[in-house]
């Protein structure tokens, strides 16, 4: 593969689980040799970077999550019992901590920035020092779902409310060329995307009857049973639909919503040299037992860019 010397600034969004697609970007940045000299992070962009920067490699990461199945999600994400928060903080913090030990942000061995946002004002905050484990879990404190994290007299929550994609941070951070990755769902796609599983649902309406009695049918000797069965009114079997309305599901694609326009207005602001968009639309936030795929989603992305990325190094 070919390489470089000249590194980038790598800035991962939010998006929940779909930003595991950031390890795809990092390892198909390992394998093309360009290095990564600063990272700014927000939500599980700041998970993802913050464990990279630490020291932890891509493969590394791959491995962790490959062996990230339901069971052991669930594990993770338990029940909590406090009144703010949805999901048990003493579980995500225990899963996060045993990743990065007690790794301070100011001695990372590659420079790295995390945004959370202040409860109170909704103002972005740019973590720079104290414990990773902290910043982490500060910065991908979705509302209702996990409790804030509190620091310095403040409340913080997820970054992905204030800044997204955090450009701006990364500003400064080191030389290089400025690598950003937007994981929250493109409307045109997943438009596209929805439209075509309707049209496929609709297209296999048909009469829901169990193998079994349709056999018994067959035989004749069920005449009063064949005649109620063809009043009965026919039941149309559809999977479930990508977005179904649950109070959770509405509650995170309200946030990707949001996330989505803000981060449209913030690039025209200060745009980075470079954005790569995996298409993860497919993938709900909290699907992190399907990360082997979102990861591939965030390599292929990756490599689609690379020609234009090695022109700029």
């Amino acid at each position: 593969m070919p390489s470089t010397e000249k590194g980038i600034i790598l800035v991962l969004g939010s998006g929940g689980a779909r930003g595991l697609a950031h390890i795809g970007v990092l390892e198909c940045l390992r394998e093309y040799g360009v290095p990564v000299c600063a990272i700014a992070g927000t939500s599980i962009g700041a998970f993802v970077g913050g464990l990279y920067a630490s020291g932890m490699s891509a493969p590394d990461m791959v491995e962790v999550i490959e062996a990230m199945d339901t069971l052991r999600v669930t594990k993770i994400l338990l029940p909590g019992l406090s009144s703010s928060a949805l999901i048990s903080t003493p579980s995500v913090r225990k899963f996060v901590a045993g990743l990065t030990g007690s790794a301070r942000i100011e001695d990372l061995p590659i420079p790295f920035r995390a945004v959370a946002t202040d409860l109170m004002t909704g103002e972005g905050v740019v973590l720079d020092r104290g414990p990773l484990v902290d910043a982490i879990l500060a910065s991908i404190a979705i509302p209702g779902l996990f409790q804030p994290v509190v620091s310095e007299g403040r409340y913080l929550i997820d970054g992905g409310l204030s800044n997204p994609v955090p450009v701006s941070v990364a500003a400064g951070l080191a030389p290089g060329v400025t690598v950003a990755v937007d994981v929250t769902p493109n409307p045109s796609r997943l438009r596209t995307r929805i439209g075509a599983h309707i049209a496929k649902q609709d297209s296999r309406k048909r009469r829901v009857m169990p193998a079994w009695l349709a056999e018994a049918l067959k035989t004749g000797r069920y005449p009063r049973l064949n005649r109620t069965l063809r009043r009965v009114p026919v039941r149309i079997k559809r999977p479930r639909p990508p977005y179904s309305p649950t109070a959770v599901r509405v509650s995170l694609q309200a946030i990707s919503i949001s996330a989505h326009n803000l981060i449209q207005l913030q690039l025209q602001r200060t745009p980075p040299d470079l954005l790569i968009d995996p298409a993860v639309e497919e993938f709900d936030m909290l699907e992190f037992h399907k990360g082997a795929e979102i990861i591939r989603c965030g390599y292929d992305a990756t490599r689609a860019a690379m020609p234009a990325l090695l022109r700029m190094l």
